[in-house]
C-alpha cells in the first residue's frame, strides 16, 4: 500500500469522525441560557396597575375588586379584560436573560432616559426601552438595573383604555330577565331598523314571552336562543365611544329591581355597532350578530278578522 493510499484512508477516517461528532455530539444549540425572574413577587399581591404613556400623556389605571376581577378606574370606568390584565402581571415573573447596572450604561441609547411607557404594579415601576437587534428582546429598567427580556408585555400596553375593556357585552354571570329591542328586519341582507316599534322580551314564572308585537307571535325557542346570544356575545374590537348618531336604544334588565343596562345602536349600517354610554365604549360586532341578537323566528302570523275570507263583503 503506497503513501497516497494511506493518506486518502487517513483523510477518510477524519471525515467519518467529524461526521460522527457533528451528528451525535452535544447539540450546542440546545444549551439553555440561565435566567431568573425579574421579581419574586406573586401577582396576587398586586392591587393596582397603572400604565403611563409618555408621548400621549395617557394614563390608564386598574383596580382589583376581588380575586380574579379587575376594573378600569381611569380614564373610563369599565370591567377589565382579565386576559390582558394577566399579561401585564406576567412581567413580575418574566425571565431576565441578562442584566446590567445603570452605572455602566448609556440609558439614552437604550431609550430608557425618557421611556415611552412606564408600567406600575402597586409601587413597582417597570420602564420599557428599545429592543436589541439579534433576538429582539427588550430592555426593561427595574430600580437601578436594566434587564433584557422577551418582548411580550410591551406590545400589549400600547393603545387607549378601550383596548383593555372586557370584550363581553354583558360581563359577569347575571342572567337576563327582560330585554327591550327595536324591531329589526332585513332586506337584501341589509338591516332595517323600525324605531317606532319596540319588542319586549320578558321572563315570567320561568317562561319567556314577547310583548309589543300584535302582528307576530314568536316561538319560545327562538326567544330563549336570542336571550342566550345577548348573554354570551363578545367582540374582538372595543373602541372608545364615537360620535355617530343613535338610531335606537336597547335596554337589558338582569334581575328584578335592578337598573336597566342601556345600549345605543349607532348609525353606521350595515355595520353593527353597539355603544355602552356608562362605559364610554362601543363594540364593533360581526355581521352575524344582527341575526343572533335581533332576529326572532316567527311562529305564526296573526291576521285581522276583517281580512279573512269568511268576513269579506259580497
Amino acid at each position: 500500500m503506497n503513501t497516497r493510499t494511506l493518506l486518502n484512508l487517513g483523510l477518510s477516517a477524519v471525515v467519518v469522525i467529524l461526521a460522527l461528532i457533528f451528528f451525535y455530539g452535544p447539540d450546542k444549540s440546545e444549551d439553555k441560557v440561565e435566567t431568573s425572574p425579574l421579581t419574586s413577587i406573586n401577582a396576587d399581591k398586586i392591587n393596582t396597575i397603572k400604565i403611563a404613556q409618555t408621548q400621549s400623556q395617557n394614563e390608564i389605571r386598574f383596580e382589583r375588586k376581588e380575586k380574579g376581577i379587575w376594573e378600569i378606574a381611569t380614564p373610563i370606568q369599565a370591567p377589565a379584560n382579565i386576559v390582558k390584565v394577566e399579561t401585564l402581571l406576567s412581567i413580575l415573573k418574566t425571565s431576565s436573560y441578562s442584566h446590567y447596572s445603570v452605572e455602566n450604561l448609556n440609558l439614552g441609547e437604550l431609550k430608557l432616559s425618557s421611556p415611552e411607557i412606564n408600567l406600575y404594579l402597586n409601587d413597582i415601576k417597570f420602564s420599557f426601552g428599545a429592543t436589541e437587534p439579534i433576538n429582539h428582546r427588550r430592555y426593561v429598567l427595574l430600580k437601578d438595573t436594566v434587564h433584557l427580556v422577551d418582548d411580550i408585555v410591551f406590545p400589549s400596553i400600547s393603545g387607549n383604555s378601550a383596548k383593555f375593556v372586557d370584550p363581553a357585552l354583558l360581563p359577569g354571570n347575571k342572567e337576563i330577565t327582560e330585554i327591550h329591542l327595536p324591531l329589526i328586519t332585513t332586506s337584501g341582507g341589509n338591516p332595517n331598523v323600525d324605531v317606532k316599534h319596540t319588542i319586549i322580551l320578558k321572563q315570567e314564572k320561568g317562561h319567556w314571552a314577547a310583548e309589543g308585537t300584535t302582528n307576530h307571535k314568536f316561538s319560545t325557542g327562538s326567544i330563549v336562543k336570542l336571550i342566550q346570544a345577548w348573554q354570551d356575545q363578545t367582540t374582538r374590537q372595543v373602541d372608545l365611544r364615537g360620535n355617530k348618531a343613535v338610531l335606537a336604544t336597547i335596554e337589558v334588565i338582569q334581575g328584578e329591581g335592578t337598573n336597566p343596562i342601556r345600549f345605543e345602536l349607532l348609525s353606521d349600517l350595515p355595520q353593527l355597532i353597539l355603544a355602552r354610554p356608562d362605559f364610554g365604549v362601543q363594540y364593533n360586532l360581526p355581521a352575524l350578530a344582527w341575526k343572533n341578537l335581533f332576529q326572532l323566528m316567527q311562529e305564526e302570523k296573526q291576521v285581522s278578522p276583517e281580512l279573512t275570507d269568511d268576513n269579506q263583503g259580497d
